[in-house]
């Protein structure tokens, strides 16, 4: 084998370990969009979310992003309710493909309907307790931090 051959592989060897660090177009929008939402003063989690399926009906539990947002001055920290995109027992009052996933305040139901209206496909789930609310997202294309931000705010006051 030649030097120069032995040269061009070892170069290709370097440069191939090199460019597989380099994180792919779908992984830097989706740190923009999470350093976004930090900017804005949400908080930004990989989690999943467990679930009430024995007193709801909702089955699968959703492996997603959460981003929330806490109001330190609201002390209380009781759940108000909770919606998830799946089929469960009570859908009363909620749109195509939502689910009560736990309601202990009914929001008023007009409201809630606009906002689901406006909240994209790929929001998965939305929770409002006294002191926070979230919502958890797949984090498609059509994403971004600004939107995710205003559901959150409209989801807190309902």
């Amino acid at each position: 084998m030649s030097p120069l051959v032995i040269v061009v592989f070892i170069v290709l060897a370097v440069f191939g370990s090199v460019y597989m660090l380099k994180p792919s177009p779908r992984q830097q929008r989706l740190a923009e969009l999470r350093l976004d939402a930090i900017k804005l003063g949400l908080q930004v989690k990989l989690e999943t979310f467990k679930t009430d399926s024995k007193k709801m009906g909702v089955r699968d539990d959703i492996t997603a992003t959460r981003f929330q947002r806490f109001n330190p001055a609201v002390k209380s920290q009781v759940l108000r309710w909770c919606i998830v995109r799946q089929a469960g027992w009570e859908q009363e009052g909620l749109a195509e493909g939502w689910s009560w996933n736990s309601v202990e305040q009914r929001p008023d139901l007009e409201k809630l309907s606009e906002l689901l209206s406006k909240v994209g496909s790929d929001v998965q789930m939305i929770e409002v307790y006294d002191n926070r609310a979230s919502l958890m997202t797949i984090e498609s294309k059509a994403s971004n931090a600004e939107l995710i931000n205003a559901w959150i705010e409209s989801a807190q006051q309902l």
